[in-house]
């Protein structure tokens, strides 16, 4: 790309202090995907920018975008924050994690129009007191199909059957009925009203979140499917998962 500056939207992921004064900005742009961003001067006190690429700041930005290597930005306007999402360490730790997957769903690439508002709305329903981990098990059921993996919800993957009893197979990728359990000796042997939470966050919109209310060992056999569906398909989990975890276990 030229060293011309051009306007874009973005939602800054992460910031790191460069050397004294200044910073390395990691922004997910409308345009362009995940770009690092050289920002001059943060560290000054009179600095124009420095609370404009705060993390979990969003708005428009001006830059020189480079193909490879560090970004450099040069100026922002109308910015605001995730207010709660920064201040709440679990919230900041679910909004993180999303940010990871996207990016390993995505790599370099441009996000998706559609994906891009996904993650947005689901950032917002976050700050506006949704369930956090449930807007994001929603989030990460929907995902696989970004990573390729999309499996198969809507019926048996062996005999096609619509209605019974089902399990979830990750070698077999999707649903499994009563009749072929014996298809996959390591189904995930999940209790039908888990199956029915999997199938349910595969379908509905985020907008739908308002009306879902889980109990909470409900939710822990969620994530531990969802967490064996990764684990089993894309084969990846970022440390902000880690993190997650650990978090969980200050509530024991």
């Amino acid at each position: 790309m030229a060293n011309t500056p051009t306007n874009f939207f973005g939602i800054v992921v992460r910031r790191q202090r460069y050397k004294e004064r200044d910073a390395l900005v990691t922004i997910l742009t409308k345009e362009y995907g995940f770009k690092t961003f050289f920002v001059r001067g943060t560290q000054n006190a009179k600095s124009k920018i420095s609370g404009s690429v705060i993390t979990f700041s969003y708005g428009e930005y001006s830059g020189v975008i480079k193909d490879n290597g560090l970004s450099f930005l040069n100026s922002a306007s109308d910015i605001k924050q995730f207010d709660e999402i920064m201040q709440d360490i679990e919230l900041n730790a679910y909004a993180t994690f999303l940010f990871d997957l996207y990016h390993e769903a995505f790599i370099d690439d441009p996000v998706p129009d559609v994906w891009y508002r996904q993650l947005f709305k689901a950032l917002l329903y976050i700050e506006n007191g949704y369930d956090a981990q449930i807007i994001v098990n929603i989030m990460q059921m929907k995902l696989l199909d970004a990573f390729g993996v999309s499996p198969n919800m809507d019926s048996c993957v062996v005999g096609g059957e619509t209605e019974g009893n089902f399990d979830f197979s990750v070698l077999l990728g999707g649903l499994l009925c009563s009749k072929h359990f014996d298809s996959d000796i390591h189904r995930l042997h999940i209790p039908k009203r888990i199956v029915y939470f999997l199938r349910l966050f595969s379908k509905i919109g985020l907008d739908q979140v308002g009306k879902i209310e889980i109990k909470e060992n409900n939710k822990d056999l969620i994530q531990h499917a969802i967490d064996s569906i990764y684990l089993g398909t894309v084969g990846y989990y970022p440390k902000s998962k880690t993190f997650i975890d650990k978090m969980k276990r200050w509530h024991i």
